[in-house]
């Protein structure tokens, strides 16, 4: 019995480490006169770190992340959500956003030590429960309870999102946006896209960023 344990103590060992292996060699940041130099120094160095881990976290592409950004200051979005944190990489990106529009993001990963790390890599950049809330669960349980309604919402979930929709619906604003990332295998998001087809009320378009990747957007028209 006692081989028995020490061999399961070693492969939760292993196995923990293995989700953490990432934060290994993560750049600390220096002292910073400004947010001008904390923003440099997100994009110029952390953001290129982590990306050399984008395979496997699975997130999305430089420039898709770019694009986020980009509508979250575009638009003045105030109140943003994100469901699969993953590691935080795009969180990142919308908290640089939301750091324009003086708003928060509260982002929602379902696996504790990815939990762990994206915590850590957001403390990094200075932004970690000042500009971004990560919130430890079950999305699809999670988020019909979370307070409050959101102007922006990006579902980073794979290939089927239509139940992180449905479950998000009821949480928007009437002006919301909807970010979804579409992986490049065939028939990504063939769910949602063919529910939102059906519904009139929704305008929907899928920007392609350069990546092989893309990002569906749905826009509520105006009532």
């Amino acid at each position: 019995m006692r081989w028995i344990l020490l061999v399961s103590i070693g492969l939760l060992l292993a196995a923990g480490l293995s989700t953490l292996w990432a934060q290994a060699g993560a750049p600390e940041p220096p002292k910073f006169s400004s947010d001008a130099e904390r923003h440099a120094w997100i994009l110029n160095t952390q953001m290129p770190f982590l990306e050399q881990f984008r395979a496997k976290f699975h997130n999305v592409p430089r420039s898709d992340g770019e694009h986020l950004r980009w509508v979250i200051v575009a638009t003045k979005r105030k109140r943003a959500l994100e469901i699969g944190t993953a590691n935080g990489y795009s969180a990142l990106w919308l908290g640089l956003g939301l750091e324009a529009t003086k708003g928060h993001l509260t982002t929602v990963e379902i696996e504790p030590p990815i939990v762990k790390e994206a915590q850590a890599n957001l403390k990094r950049a200075g932004m970690l429960d000042k500009v971004v809330t990560v919130v430890e669960g079950d999305a699809l349980k999670v988020v019909p309870n979370l307070e409050g309604k959101f102007d922006f919402v990006f579902i980073d979930i794979g290939p089927r999102a239509l139940p992180f929709f449905k479950a998000v619906e009821s949480k928007l604003t009437d002006d919301a946006i909807v970010a979804v990332h579409r992986p490049p295998s065939p028939g990504s998001l063939s769910d949602l896209l063919g529910e939102l087809k059906q519904r009139p009320e929704w305008l929907i378009t899928t920007v392609q960023t350069g990546a092989p990747t893309g990002i569906v957007l749905a826009v509520r028209k105006a009532r």
